[in-house]
């Protein structure tokens, strides 16, 4: 019998001093969901007290903090995230994020992943054990999201480097099968990860996960991924589709991000047919700077929820919500000591001053104070980058106007991609283009620019032209490296002489944002990590970020984070028309394709 389990027995008991006392708050129990008052004790790591009196116990060293008329809440655990998004640093999205209660991030790298394959996702662990906060991550399961022709990514995660990456203690499982038609056709090499999953985690359900992604996959085609060995969800969009999801065993997280805001609907269709939400979650997805430093983010998802619950006439609880933040995420992972506050827990505790607003008074995690009253307590220094994540734009080409044009004698039918505003899911529509001086131009009247994907990683330079609709720009051109999940440059235009601007400023930039008109650019976001994140502090990538969005507007810009849906026209893997640097790409349950730009 070790000394450690004797002592801890001894901890509880008060026979020696606590680290730290937190008294008279209002404790939220999520497991009996009874809001109480008392103390919490906490030594090292771990919560050893809880309700009792342990001021007694305390000596010099012994920290005690009076939170009276506070609530005491579980740390808050985000399931599913792509830090990358964030367009920060993951050292400067834990600075962000912290002092909004969040303790603890599951992490999806598969962008970084899709610049510099296995050495970027090494180097964000690498990052993530340096930052204050607890960080777990999934190992990419499709690098490239599609392959095969369809895109050409910086790097592949092929079956030996996810098998290399299920042996680290901090990967916990196999990151979102966006490849839904390779499960349901039973394709081998994306069947041959899953079971390698399976195998090198175990079987427990606490010891493995399995994370999907199947916007709009009903019938018996989702239950052939279900079967396929996927766990969980992300992409419902409608409430009849989480419904589905979760009467078929599936654990459905409720996003709230940047550009997917699905929240409303589902939380609606919750109270409507009054669904347990044992197994419901909140998560971002993807969450820019901007939304990220203002407004928050778990306790601003939490903040919208409980507007939404007040209108159930209780079928909705702030007990539900606050369990799809904590206790729903730590049990669908299997965090035996995470999500609750209980004896043995880990010491991650979110004070908070009421249960409407969630305005995080301070942040604990693993027993430390991290964040006071919105700002970072023992912080860390900026974490060394080498030099290969910062020089990742390989576009040897010079491009010009000339690049860009579309030669046509007579009107042409052509595909168009539709954005839907805050969905990811684009549609395709066919238009008739009359060419102008023999060229197929953008049409400003109708709202259709020109679009082209440019391949940045190898050096080769290969693109492709195509059309979208509902960007909103009257003038100018906008580029940017962001373009999921291959992340090659994307750009939009009004002519072709700023489009090619963009790009070359691009080049200059190593990666980033960039707004032009005319020859001159308007606005600029660098993103030197692979292109995707900044080494700007982040008050610095927000004032760029929205230096970038009013640039956008002045040009005639109609959305509201024309980043994230211009970067969400490359990924292939969701509905319905996209464009790679190959091809414009089609996608459906029944088919995926490469289609041409004219019928």
């Amino acid at each position: 019998m070790n000394d450690s389990y004797i002592q801890s027995i001894y901890n509880s008991l008060g026979k020696t001093a606590p680290d730290m006392i937190l008294k008279n708050g209002m404790i939220f129990d999520v497991m009996s969901g009874l809001l109480k008052k008392g103390d919490v004790a906490i030594k090292g790591q771990r919560i050893v007290g809880l309700y009792d009196d342990y001021t007694c116990n305390a000596d010099e060293s012994t920290k005690i903090i009076d939170v009276e008329g506070k609530y005491l809440l579980p740390g808050f655990i985000e399931p599913h995230i792509h830090i990358e998004s964030s367009m920060l640093s993951m050292t400067n999205f834990a600075r962000t994020v912290i002092p909004h209660g969040t303790s603890t991030v599951v992490c999806d790298p598969h962008e970084i992943a899709n610049v510099l394959g296995k050495q970027g996702i090494i180097q964000m662990l690498h990052e993530a054990e340096y930052c204050k906060l607890r960080c777990y991550f999934t190992a990419p399961s499709c690098v490239p999201a599609l392959g095969n022709g369809f895109e050409t990514s910086g790097a592949e995660i092929g079956i030996r480097e996810v098998k290399s990456l299920l042996d680290n203690r901090m990967i916990i499982g196999l990151g979102e099968v966006m490849n839904y038609p390779g499960v349901i056709n039973a394709q081998p090499d994306i069947l041959s990860k899953i079971n390698e999953t399976y195998r090198i985690k175990g079987f427990k359900k606490s010891s493995i996960i399995v994370d999907g992604h199947c916007p709009g996959l009903t019938g018996k085609e989702l239950s052939g991924y279900i079967n396929g060995g996927i766990m969980a969800d992300h992409e419902c969009s409608t409430g009849e589709e989480m419904e589905e999801k979760l009467c078929k065993g599936m654990h459905v997280m409720v996003r709230n991000g940047s550009s997917a805001r699905n929240m409303e609907h589902l939380l609606e269709h919750v109270i409507r047919k009054k669904i347990d939400t044992r197994r419901l979650m909140f998560c971002v997805d993807d969450k820019n700077p901007y939304e990220l430093f203002t407004h928050g983010h778990i306790d601003y998802t939490l903040k919208q929820a409980v507007e939404i619950a007040k209108q159930s006439n209780g079928i909705l609880t702030v007990l539900d919500l606050i369990r799809m933040a904590t206790l729903n995420i730590a049990d669908f992972f299997g965090f035996k000591y995470l999500g609750k506050i209980a004896i043995q827990s880990r010491a991650d505790i979110t004070i908070v001053d009421d249960l409407s607003s969630f305005n995080v008074y301070a942040s604990i995690i693993n027993g430390k104070v991290r964040a006071l009253k919105g700002e970072n307590v023992d912080d860390c220094e900026d974490f060394p980058y080498h030099k290969y994540m910062l020089n990742t734009v390989k576009i040897k080409k010079v491009f010009n106007n000339k690049d860009f044009e579309l030669k046509s004698d007579s009107p042409q039918k052509t595909r168009i991609i539709k954005i839907n505003p805050g969905e990811l899911i684009t549609d395709e529509i066919i238009e008739t283009m009359v060419p102008q001086n023999g060229r197929i131009e953008s049409d400003i009247k109708k709202d259709i620019l020109k679009v082209s994907v440019i391949e940045r990683h190898s050096g080769n330079s290969g693109f492709t032209l195509g059309f979208v609709k509902g960007f909103g720009l009257k003038r100018g051109a906008m580029a940017t490296t962001i373009g999921h999940d291959s992340h090659n440059v994307g750009v939009i235009g009004v002519n072709d002489k700023d489009m090619a601007f963009a790009v070359e400023e691009l080049k200059k930039m190593q990666g980033g944002v960039v707004v032009v008109n005319e020859g001159v650019a308007l606005a600029a976001l660098k993103l030197r990590i692979g292109g995707l994140q900044s080494l700007e502090d982040p008050e610095k990538v927000v004032k760029d970020k929205m230096d970038i969005y009013e640039a956008y507007k002045s040009l005639g810009g109609i959305l509201k984070d024309p980043v994230i849906a211009m970067g969400f026209l490359q990924l292939p893997v969701i509905p319905f028309l996209k464009i790679t640097d190959k091809s414009l790409v089609r996608i459906s349950a029944e088919a995926l394709e490469k289609v041409p730009l004219f019928l």
